[in-house]
């Protein structure tokens, strides 16, 4: 009976560890996970770049009323 328990066991434990995810699969899911990483890198630098061309023209636009007073 305890040989038949500690077969068990041992099938139910290799069967645990060879259903685990492949390299191929962790691979994959890398590069699903670095072009998403990409895009919203890509989205924040526009963003970032918006915002500092409209901090320049608002800081231009202070010092032309400036002038002008």
């Amino acid at each position: 009976m305890k040989k038949i328990f500690f077969l068990l066991i041992g099938l139910f434990v290799f069967s645990i560890i060879s259903c685990g995810t492949s390299k191929e699969e962790l691979e994959k899911q890398k590069k699903i996970d670095d072009s998403i990483f990409e895009s919203e890198r890509n989205t924040a630098l526009d963003n970032a770049n918006k915002l500092l061309c409209d901090t320049t023209i608002a800081d231009t636009t202070v010092e032309i009323e400036e002038k002008v007073k």
